[in-house]
């Protein structure tokens, strides 16, 4: 899809769009509970539903309501025929998270994706659970999907992994570990990437009734032979879908309020209010809402973002529009998202004429005035909504290749775009 955006002034009242991280937990922790539970306000996207049909795969019933889900779950009794291939699209989380669900099982289960998901590391996953005795292996031998599980027992409690690519292998076996026999052990060996998203999955286990202890992000402990209780749950409304109308709020400095946002969410991205204040702009919390316009002039900042990745492209838009230089920090692993997001974002940039250089984990954007021009979205979410923030505020029409690939994460993204004052025309 090819969208032509012209410059525009914005302002405003949105609902956020339930949070994805958030969603994928739920349906999966849902899914391994013994009962039924109703997940309310579920977001319904490209990647959520694949989660949601990878669970349908592995013996979870699923019904699709008007506002909810409702979930029979399996009771950790993982069944599903043999040879079984699940297919993931361009989803890591779904593909990661839902790899040792499959371990659970006494079969085999293939997990395959896109051409882009098969460029995405799994490796770190797969050898985390060859260490606990399950046969796992990239089909193609490096280390990327289609991924072969051959499930069965859990033979060992302990493992250790570097969490330097991503946090969602580590979460993975966290969700898992309450079905093994004698509990889980997980130890980082390094870095731990991305720690937010740790928090998020120790916060839904706590509310699906299994509590896991955690040492410091060093070691994280779960006892075996627990049970997820079923109940109803409400998915929080997400920061990192919201981060681009709150961007354009600090930008384009007519007031920009969302809702649906809870002041106390363990979310990480949550930390970009504090970033855009730091940068100038006006930060207002109220009640589950935020609202963000800008007063003044906005300055760079250095700032690391290694735990905050999905920030990246929407920072980088507001830098390109602040005064000043930004550097941007602790990156390197953005190059294993849904696209090279360090290179691809610097790329987009430069082609609206920002000056931003790119090094082994750093990008540095030179602030200044975008111009409109014709820039693509690299099939990356993240990367189509934040371009469509930069050429709301471009010197001239911009168009958008590629748009499309907001359904991964907020299909009705545009549409909430228009309600804000955007002129945004669909080419054919």
């Amino acid at each position: 899809m090819r969208l032509k955006i012209t410059p525009s002034s914005v302002s405003g009242k949105l609902l956020a769009p339930p949070s994805k991280s958030y969603a994928h937990r739920a349906v999966i922790l849902a899914s391994l509970a013994e009962g039924v539970s109703i997940i309310e306000n579920p977001l319904l996207s490209d990647d959520t539903r694949y989660t949601i049909e990878a669970c349908r795969a592995l013996g979870a019933e699923i019904a699709v309501e008007s506002d909810s889900l409702k979930i029979i779950g399996t009771g950790g009794s993982i069944k599903v025929a043999d040879k079984r291939k699940i297919f993931a699209g361009n989803s890591g989380s779904t593909i990661r998270m839902i790899a040792p669900l499959a371990a659970l099982a006494q079969t085999k289960v293939i997990l395959d994706g896109d051409s882009r998901l098969r460029q995405r590391p799994v490796g770190e996953l797969l050898s985390a659970l060859v260490s606990l005795g399950i046969n796992a292996r990239s089909l193609n031998n490096n280390g990327c999907p289609p991924i072969e599980i051959d499930g069965g027992e859990f033979k060992a409690n302990q493992v250790s992994l570097s969490g330097e690519t991503s946090s969602q292998p580590v979460s993975a076996l966290l969700m898992a570990a309450p079905y093994t026999k004698e509990g889980l052990s997980i130890k980082i060996d390094g870095g731990l990437r991305s720690r937010p998203y740790i928090d998020i999955t120790l916060d839904i286990m706590r509310a699906f009734g299994v509590e896991a202890v955690n040492r410091d992000y060093k070691e994280f402990l779960v006892e075996g032979g627990q049970h997820y209780k079923a109940r109803r749950y409400r998915i929080e409304g997400d920061y990192s879908s919201a981060a681009c109308f709150l961007a354009a709020g600090a930008i384009g400095g007519g007031p920009v309020s969302v809702t649906s946002l809870k002041n106390d969410s363990v979310q990480g991205d949550r930390h970009l209010l504090t970033i855009l204040a730091e940068m100038g702009a006006s930060v207002e919390y109220q009640k589950e809402q935020v609202k963000v316009h800008r007063t003044g002039g906005l300055k760079g900042v250095n700032i690391d973002l290694g735990d905050y990745p999905d920030l990246v492209p929407t920072l980088a838009v507001v830098a390109a529009c602040a005064s000043g230089k930004t550097k941007i920090t602790n990156i390197a692993h953005l190059r294993f998202k849904e696209s090279d997001r360090i290179n691809d974002t610097a790329a987009e940039l430069v082609k609206m004429g920002i000056k931003t250089e790119v090094g082994g984990d750093t990008m540095v954007i030179y602030g200044g005035k975008p111009q409109g021009a014709e820039i693509d979205a690299h099939r990356d979410h993240r990367l189509a909504m934040s371009l469509a923030v930069a050429a709301l505020f471009a010197d001239g029409s911009s168009i958008i290749n590629g748009a499309e690939a907001v359904t991964k994460s907020y299909p009705r993204f545009f549409a909430d775009l228009l309600k804000l004052g955007a002129e945004v025309e669909e080419l054919s």
